[in-house]
């Protein structure tokens, strides 16, 4: 029996939709700048020794680590923002972010 999902939150809570899904087009400008990272890691691979390596693999480990944890916060804070925006067109006013503020 095929189930069908009632609301994208349904879907996203079930696992159906990820906000970390996506491909990357191997000739898109991300896709070309990946290919060169890519090579470059290779190139300095192949002239480090067994014991640079290792701690090459570590920092570029650490560095993926950080860059995840800030992608997932600036995630959140996008999606957050993008709930208040749609509750300010829903309650009508502009209030709901800037309270009774004044701005010239």
């Amino acid at each position: 029996m095929k189930y069908v999902m009632k609301s994208i939150l349904e879907a996203f809570a079930f696992g159906y939709i990820n906000p970390d899904m996506g491909t990357v087009k191997k000739d898109s400008q991300y896709g070309n700048i990946m290919q060169t990272i890519s090579d470059y890691e290779n190139e300095l691979l192949s002239m480090l020794d067994d014991k640079s390596k290792q701690l090459f693999v570590k920092l570029s480990s650490a560095q993926s680590e950080a860059s995840s944890i800030v992608n997932v916060d600036k995630f959140i804070y996008g999606y957050r923002l993008g709930v208040l925006m749609t509750m300010e067109v829903f309650k009508g006013n502009e209030d709901a972010i800037y309270g009774n503020e004044s701005f010239e």
